[in-house]
């Protein structure tokens, strides 16, 4: 018996699925920080402190639906998912310079006992936004490659979602 594509039902179930994974904490972010007030350095710096710990389940979403368009060969699905991920790695290129300027001038208002600990938080936040900017610029990349591949190089050979392991069975 060969499943080489899932059910039509479990496709719509699964891209919704990442749609709420993605477009949730963006929600939740932009509802707690309404409305924007990007010269003030308080809101700023609580905005994209923020915004770091928001960044991992759109990640996830976006994988999930990666896969979805791969193993289903949705290939318009697969560019349009590249292009967002390229399009948002690059919009996260100024928070990376950013950040560390408003860390700083955030600890030099604070308390001297606490200037420690908005550094140590400003550099944890600065690698999540690292990581989410490589993270995202490796998956644009790779969905950009499977689509314009074919199928078969999508889905790869041999492997447990390929052709050739359909017709071990």
């Amino acid at each position: 018996m060969s499943r080489t594509h899932l059910s039509s039902a479990a496709v719509w179930g699964l891209y919704l699925f990442a749609a709420v994974l993605i477009s949730s904490p963006l929600i939740d972010l932009l509802a707690t920080a309404w409305p924007p007030r990007a010269t003030d350095l308080s809101w700023r710096y609580g905005f994209l402190g923020l915004a770091a710990g928001s960044l991992h389940t759109p990640l996830i979403g976006i994988a999930i639906a990666m896969v979805v368009a791969n193993v289903e060969d949705h290939v318009g699905a697969l560019r349009a998912l590249g292009i967002g991920c390229l399009v948002a790695a690059v919009a996260l290129l100024p928070v990376l310079a950013l950040w560390p300027m408003d860390v700083l001038q955030m600890r030099d208002l604070r308390a001297p006992e606490v200037q420690r600990g908005v550094v140590i938080g400003g550099v944890i936040q600065e690698i999540k936004y690292v990581g989410a900017c490589v993270v995202l610029g490796l998956l644009g990349v790779g969905c950009m490659q499977m689509a314009g591949g074919t199928r078969a190089a999508r889905v790869g050979s041999p492997g447990i979602l390929s052709p050739a392991a359909a017709t071990r069975d």
